[in-house]
């Protein structure tokens, strides 16, 4: 199973993951999960225009991004169910 990095920086930190997926199409979820979980650690009206997770392949290459504004509303719980960012496999991190 291929596996999968979630970096999420949140507020000034970063953290990293790494997951199992058979696919992208199952680990896009897990990074919109990760977004609205460091979110959800804010406080109310904090400014997240900042924060986000990318997800990259077992080769390095960035294959989505998840922005915590794309997730979230101006209210927490108001969530977004828009997909996220998908990019092309040309940036390698690392």
């Amino acid at each position: 199973m291929p596996n999968f990095r979630f970096e999420t920086v949140a507020g000034g930190r970063s953290s990293m993951i790494e997951e199992d997926f058979a696919s992208i199409d199952l680990a896009s979820p897990k990074a919109v999960e990760l977004a609205k979980a460091a979110a959800s650690s804010f406080p109310p009206g904090a400014d997240h225009s900042d924060s986000h997770v990318k997800v990259y392949d077992d080769a390095g290459y960035l294959i989505a991004t998840v922005n915590f504004s794309d997730v979230l509303g101006d209210d927490p719980l108001d969530e977004k169910t828009d997909p996220p960012n998908e990019e092309p496999g040309v940036l390698r991190s690392g």
